[in-house]
């Protein structure tokens, strides 16, 4: 291998590959390139202004015979053998009309309009000659002008090729890629060589997004097995607790079933909620969306809450008809998760507010409001990240995963909406929905 590349170097150095490598670019073929460009370019021009004036004069003679007919005549007639005489001169023409018996039936001078005519389509052909002419004097200087980027371009790709290779710089290059392990990923490439630091550049920002990426990945992997270890090891100690005591005492057995039945229940969940973000995050969720009304879909959820839940008062308001794009399963899950995470933290009796409408600037809105025990401002930052629970209620008995939020939150955003939170501690929070306005076609092509 050694061999061949100091054959190759001594190839290149040879006097007719020097000579190649020191040509100085040639900005003649630029200009060559320029009029064949230009001249195209005229001769589009020449052939535009032809066909122009061919259908122009075409259109005055037959607007000037189907008049002429129907001003002598009253009516229009193809069988009519229509000519021009004239004596010495064109001003004294005449338009001369006969039948098919050769009478006459009747004759118009028009040696005035057809000087005229002449005239002014003489003035228009010079005008066009003059246009072309001045397009091909100074056209290809303006083609120039447009061709300097790429001039620019073929010039610097010509320096760079006279740039002499060295490959050691590559093969570092290569080695350090090679030798990058990921928990090392935040120190990034660093080769300290001018010449190859954009691409170093470049790598450190794909590194740091795939970090990034394995960070989020890696994290989610711990909280999830966090979340599935405790409803794992309470079955299990209800399981050893059944086979030693509860195979007679009938209390034991009871306690045992139901605390496994709701612990199972709360790892199915769970584990729904996984499944749907990790479809979501692979983007294999599919949406159907179509054009709803707002309101009725909300009001399907708040007549839904009424009988699932009797112990909070629910309200719901209609500020206004409008419509949304959207996927009704999906915004009704976005709307009941957050109703019940508003129920989980509102006392029993005390009121929650649905309501849905026109928002700022004619957006259509739902919005979840209620008095329960309200945020801090560190807990509205983080309320939308995966198993984050605030401190406050971190170990009360609400049942959440601490999922839910950020279900709704991939189901809005995938909608194009936004949210608009407004928190206060032991007064209650809102959380507003915001989507994009529907278009007037858009509901006239899918409205259901």
């Amino acid at each position: 291998m050694k061999v061949n590349t100091e054959n190759s170097s001594n190839k290149d150095n040879t006097p007719e590959m020097m000579h190649k490598k020191n040509k100085p670019f040639d900005s003649g073929r630029v200009t060559s390139i320029a009029r064949k460009i230009n001249f195209s370019y005229a001769c589009q021009m020449f052939s535009s202004y032809l066909g122009l004036d061919l259908l122009i004069v075409l259109a005055l003679i037959v607007i000037f015979v189907m008049g002429m007919d129907y001003q002598m005549t009253g009516a229009f007639s193809t069988y009519f053998q229509r000519g021009i005489m004239y004596e010495d001169t064109l001003w004294n023409a005449v338009y001369v009309v006969k039948d098919t018996e050769e009478k006459l039936v009747y004759q118009v001078p028009v040696g005035v309009w057809l000087v005229l005519f002449c005239n002014g389509g003489i003035v228009v052909l010079i005008a066009e000659a003059i246009d072309i002419l001045s397009l091909a004097m100074k056209g290809t200087r303006k083609v120039r002008k447009k061709l300097r980027p790429l001039n620019e371009i073929a010039a610097k790709a010509q320096e760079l090729s006279e740039i002499a290779f060295d490959e050691t710089k590559y093969h570092n290059l290569e080695d350090a890629i090679s030798n990058l392990e990921a928990d090392a990923m935040e120190n990034g490439i660093h080769m300290h060589d001018k010449e190859l630091h954009g691409i170093e550049t470049a790598l450190n920002g794909l590194l740091e997004r795939i970090r990034a990426s394995y960070k989020q990945q890696t994290q989610f992997v711990s909280d999830a097995s966090h979340e599935l270890r405790t409803p794992i090891a309470v079955i299990q100690g209800y399981v050893n607790m059944l086979d030693r005591w509860g195979k007679k005492d009938t209390a034991i057995l009871e306690e045992s079933i139901e605390a496994i039945k709701n612990e199972a229940s709360h790892m199915q969940k769970l584990v729904e909620q996984l499944l749907f973000l990790a479809r979501g995050d692979s983007n294999r969720q599919n949406l159907d969306k179509k054009v709803y009304d707002l309101n009725h879909i909300m009001r399907e959820v708040y007549e839904e809450s009424l009988m699932i839940d009797e112990k909070h008062i629910y309200s719901f308001q209609e500020l206004g008809s409008v419509s949304v794009y959207g996927d009704c399963d999906m915004l009704k899950q976005s709307a009941r998760i957050l109703i019940d995470n508003a129920a989980k933290y509102t006392e029993q009796g005390q009121e929650i507010q649905i309501s849905a409408g026109i928002w700022k600037n004619g957006l259509p809105f739902y919005a979840i409001q209620d008095n329960g025990i309200g945020m801090s401002q560190e807990d509205l930052e983080h309320v939308f990240d995966r198993f984050y629970r605030a401190d406050a209620v971190r170990n009360s008995k609400t049942g959440g995963t601490g999922l839910g939020l950020s279900i709704a939150k991939w189901i809005v955003e995938k909608h194009q909406g936004y949210y608009e939170i407004v928190s206060r501690e032991g007064l209650g929070t809102r959380f507003c929905v915001v989507f994009p306005k529907v278009s007037t076609q858009k509901k006239e092509d899918e409205k259901i």
